[in-house]
């Protein structure tokens, strides 16, 4: 097994690297948070902490890439919400939105596990529909943009990263 295929990569960064990814990440944690204080949406329902870690630590992995970071999110909104209005809320439910989640990532190639949150939140707290546009299809381009974006500046600080 090659060291990309291991993801032993991320574990060979450079300490600078290491701490560039961790301040990126921190950044990201505190602009979500700013913008959920600005549009009064409180931070249980924004479902980004662990895409952010992915996406911004962990750049070089198939999930944290754009289309598993916006496709995963609004699958797995998507399922939440067809497990809602089907079911209705519960803790039943709450596992059958995940379990329809990772399926429907499963199937469409858009594998990214933070993003199975989604669903548990519509379920368990029974958010609108409007949830899906925001915070979830805004804040999921808006994660990757910044992921490859902070990608593009690393790769110009530090170079390219040997495999």
């Amino acid at each position: 097994m090659s060291e990309k295929d291991s993801g032993a990569r991320n574990w060979a960064l450079s300490a600078p690297r290491m701490a560039y990814r961790a301040l990126a990440t921190g950044i990201a944690v505190i602009i979500m948070e700013i913008l959920a204080a600005l549009v009064a949406l409180p931070l249980p329902l924004v479902p980004f902490v662990t895409s952010i870690v992915l996406t911004v630590s962990a750049p070089d992995t198939p999930a944290a890439h754009p289309y598993p970071v916006i496709a995963g999110h609004m699958l797995s909104t998507l399922a939440g919400f067809i497990v809602l209005w089907s079911l209705g809320p519960g803790e039943l439910q709450n596992g059958l939105a995940v379990a329809l989640a990772v399926l429907a990532m499963l199937l469409l190639k858009a594998l990214h596990p933070p993003a199975a949150l989604d669903a548990f939140v519509v379920t368990s707290h029974g958010v609108g529909s409007e949830w899906a546009i925001m915070p979830v299809l805004i804040g999921a381009v808006m994660l990757a943009v910044y992921g490859r974006a902070t990608y593009w500046i690393e790769r110009k600080l530090f170079g390219a990263q040997a495999v």
